[in-house]
């Protein structure tokens, strides 16, 4: 049977980062209780109404910080899952968490309520560089979360990295992939810094008050972090994640193999192999209409062979194993018709085999361009 995935979207901040374009808000942690109850409801409304025929094995708690929950309502979320949808074959269950915002009894109690998986939004450990990117917690509190993780148990634990930040050297990236290393964690995440639409960031960049780094020079970081975190025994099994054997993120995998997932809380988005749907992006909204026994459901469309064939591309190009033909062959037997002149032109930065279709190793600074090269109308 296809497995699949559940996301739960936790929207609460205590302070919105500058660069952020997920779905979050402040000074809204009142509010907590009552979404708690309706992030209940909009599970069972779903349940009931809907079937979703796929074998469970990850949830992904994100925000926003769920870490701001506390251990009762962590707990309200995770048994209403497991009334209504088959939680035996869990595998991974990952929480978000900010350093400096999950104190030590917290975390023992997210472990014993099934939490088994923990992603730590480090982002940068350069006090200058935390500043600029409005996070709230310093190098110190980073440091004791991770520590007091491990303390209470956690033997997954994931460290989020953004590079190509404003004033940001080789030498400071260096430096931070050294300490993180030297903490050993099962699992990196390193992403370039991106100007959303929206975001603080994408307004002062507009104003010219912020310059970004050049294209070369996120790439330099990109490639520095691969090499480096080779030579430290970590997997690139995804062209920005990296783990240690056996601890690549399952839930990701259900989105990088375009496979199905539930979605539920405010902008929460998923897809079932035949149809996206999108949840409203307002706490006020979201709230409103589940106290109405209303789903929260601001849009939907049906995937069809090209949209789901292009979106198999996009994802599965930047897994290391890439794409299996058979899935591909499913979705379009044509595929290597449409495709000719783009695999002819990208020859080299491309490998079709057998068994895949996946970038070379000089394929990953192309990505970009192979992309377009390869969809289909």
């Amino acid at each position: 049977m296809q497995t699949a995935g559940i996301y739960i979207h936790i929207p609460f901040c205590k302070v919105k980062c500058i660069y952020c374009d997920f779905y979050s808000i402040t000074e809204r942690e009142h509010q907590r209780e009552h979404f708690t109850e309706m992030l209940c409801r909009e599970i069972e409304l779903y349940r009931n109404k809907n079937q979703f025929e796929f074998k469970i094995n990850t949830i992904f708690i994100g925000g926003g910080t769920p870490s701001l929950l506390t251990n009762k309502q962590l707990d309200s979320i995770l048994n209403c899952l497991a009334k209504n949808y088959p939680m035996n074959n869990i595998l991974e269950l990952t929480m978000e968490v900010n350093p400096g915002e999950a104190p030590k009894e917290k975390l023992a109690g997210f472990r014993k309520s099934g939490v088994n998986r923990l992603s730590m939004g480090f982002q940068s450990l350069q006090p200058k560089l935390l500043e600029f990117l409005t996070r709230s917690h310093s190098k110190e509190n980073a440091l004791e979360t991770y520590n007091t993780a491990r303390d209470v148990g956690f033997e997954n634990v994931n460290i989020d990295l953004i590079f190509s930040i404003p004033n940001q050297t080789l030498n400071m990236l260096e430096d931070d992939l050294k300490l993180i290393t030297d903490l050993n964690p099962n699992h990196i995440s390193a992403y370039s810094l991106t100007v959303e639409s929206g975001t603080e960031l994408n307004k002062l960049v507009k104003k010219k008050q912020i310059i970004m780094p050049k294209d070369e020079s996120d790439l330099e970081m990109l490639l520095f972090i691969r090499d480096f975190l080779k030579i430290k025994n970590y997997s690139d099994y995804e062209i920005s994640n990296f783990s240690k054997p056996g601890f690549e993120c399952n839930h990701n995998l259900h989105y990088w193999n375009t496979e199905p997932y539930l979605a539920f809380g405010p902008s929460a988005h998923g897809f079932n192999m035949r149809n996206r749907w999108w949840n409203v992006r307002s706490l006020d909204e979201y709230l409103k209409r589940l106290d109405k026994f209303k789903n929260p459901i601001n849009s939907n469309e049906k995937t069809d062979y090209s949209s789901l064939f292009n979106e198999v591309l996009l994802n599965g190009l930047r897994l290391k194993n890439g794409i299996q033909i058979e899935k591909l062959n499913k979705i379009n037997p044509n595929w290597k018709t449409d495709l000719k002149i783009g695999l002819k032109r990208w020859n080299g930065k491309l490998d079709l085999n057998e068994n895949s279709l996946q970038l070379t190793h000089e394929g990953i600074p192309f990505l970009d361009s192979i992309l377009p090269d390869l969809f289909i109308d």
